[in-house]
C-alpha cells in the first residue's frame, strides 16, 4: 500500500498541529515519524488511520495506492498498535488475537478452522505458542505488546500504524522488541508507520525517518541520511548529543555568526596544543562504562564539551580527571544564523 499525503493541515482552536504537510510512504516501507512532543506526529498518524480528518483546505488530499481516500476508519484496513496494549483482560492470548477476525461482517468472516489456523500462525510468528491460553494479566509487558501486534496483523491490514508502541517498557525490553519488530517487518513487509520520540528506536528500526517539528516536516530520509547529513541545526541536535561552538564568519559585511556543531565522537583530545585551532580545558569527569569512553571537559569560558573515544585509545592515553587537555574538531556541521553585530 502506497500512502500519499498532500498539503495536510490540522488545527485545534488556536493551535496548529499540522502545517501543510506533504509526504509519501512507499509500499512495504517502515517509516518512523520522529519528533518532540507537540510536533504533530500522532495527529498525522490518526489522520492516516481515519480517526481524525485534516482541515478542509484546497489541495488537501490523502491517497492510498493513488485513490483518494474518504472512507471511514473501519474501511481503511488499518492495523493499530497503541503504547498501552489495549488488550481485552477477560480474553486469553488466543482470543485477543482472534478478536478482529471474529467480529468481521458475516460475508467477510472466515470459518472457525481458518481463524484458528491464522491465529496459530501468528502465535508462532511472535513466538508465544506456549502461552496461548494465558490472560493479559499473566504476561510481561513485552509479551503483551507482541500480542497486541499480532492482533493488529490478524486482519491482514494494508497499513500497520504503531503509536509509541514500546514507550511503556523498560530500556532492555524496548531494545529487544525493536530488533524483533525489524525482523518481523522483514518477514511481513506491510506498509508501516511508527510514531516515536526515541531517536535510537527510529534509527534502528526504520527504513526511512521523517523528522517533525512544530507541525512541519523538518527532514526526511534514510537513518544514515538524517543522522550523518542533517539539513538543519534542529535535526542534528535532536538526533543525538551535540557540542556547540560559536565562530564569526570571515569576510562579508554582516558579521554573521556561525554555529559549529560536532558530535562527541567527532572530537579528539590531546595533551599538547599543537598547531591549528584547539580549545583548552580541564577534564572534569571520565566515564568508561559503555561502548565508548566519555570525557567531560570544562573550557576556560565555562562551557562543557563532551568527547567520546574508543576504549583502546583512552587506555593508551591514560587520561584522568583534573588534567588540562586540548580539544580539536575532526568533523563538524556548520549552520549560519542571522545575527548582526
Amino acid at each position: 500500500m502506497n500512502i500519499r499525503l498532500e498539503h495536510i493541515s490540522r488545527s485545534f482552536g488556536g493551535f496548529t498541529a499540522l502545517d501543510d504537510v506533504s509526504l509519501e510512504i512507499r509500499e512495504g516501507e517502515l517509516v518512523a515519524l520522529l519528533g518532540p512532543s507537540g510536533s504533530g506526529k500522532t495527529t498525522l498518524l490518526r489522520i492516516i488511520a481515519g480517526l481524525d480528518a485534516p482541515d478542509a483546505r484546497e489541495g488537501a488530499r490523502i491517497r492510498f495506492d493513488g485513490a483518494e481516500m474518504d472512507l471511514r476508519a473501519g474501511a481503511r484496513q488499518v492495523g493499530f498498535v497503541f503504547q498501552h496494549y489495549a488488550l481485552f483482560r477477560t480474553m486469553t492470548v488466543f482470543e485477543n488475537i482472534a478478536f478482529g477476525l471474529r467480529v468481521k461482517p458475516k460475508r467477510e468472516r472466515a470459518d472457525e478452522t481458518q481463524i484458528r489456523a491464522r491465529v496459530t500462525e501468528l502465535l508462532s510468528l511472535i513466538q508465544l505458542e506456549s502461552i496461548a491460553g494465558r490472560y493479559p494479566s499473566q504476561l510481561s509487558g513485552g509479551q503483551r505488546q507482541r500480542v497486541a501486534l499480532a492482533r493488529a496483523l490478524a486482519i491482514e491490514p494494508r497499513i500497520l500504524l504503531l503509536d509509541e508502541p514500546f514507550g511503556a517498557l523498560d530500556a532492555k525490553v524496548r531494545q529487544d522488541l525493536r530488533r524483533w519488530l525489524r525482523r518481523l517487518h522483514d518477514k511481513m513487509p506491510v506498509t508501516s508507520v511508527l510514531v516515536t520520540h526515541d531517536q535510537e528506536e527510529a534509527l534502528e528500526v526504520a527504513d526511512r525517518i521523517v523528522v517533525m517539528r512544530a507541525g512541519k516536516v523538518e527532514q526526511e530520509g534514510t537513518p544514515e541520511e538524517v543522522f550523518h547529513h542533517p539539513k538543519t541545526a534542529f535535526v542534528m541536535d535532536f538526533l543525538g548529543n551535540v557540542n556547540l561552538f560559536h565562530a564569526r564568519m570571515e569576510g562579508g559585511h554582516t558579521g554573521a555568526m556561525t554555529q559549529v556543531r560536532a558530535r562527541p565522537h567527532d572530537l579528539e583530545v590531546s595533551r599538547e596544543e599543537g598547531s591549528g585551532s584547539a580549545v583548552r580545558g580541564k577534564v572534569t569527569r571520565v566515564q568508561t562504562a559503555g561502548a565508548a569512553a566519555k570525557i567531560e571537559v570544562a573550557t576556560e569560558g565555562g562551557e562543557t564539551i563532551m568527547v567520546e573515544m574508543a576504549h583502546d585509545r583512552f587506555k593508551a592515553m591514560g587520561i584522568a580527571a583534573g588534567e588540562t587537555v586540548f580539544v580539536r574538531v575532526k568533523d563538524a556541521r556548520v549552520f549560519v544564523e542571522d545575527y548582526t553585530i
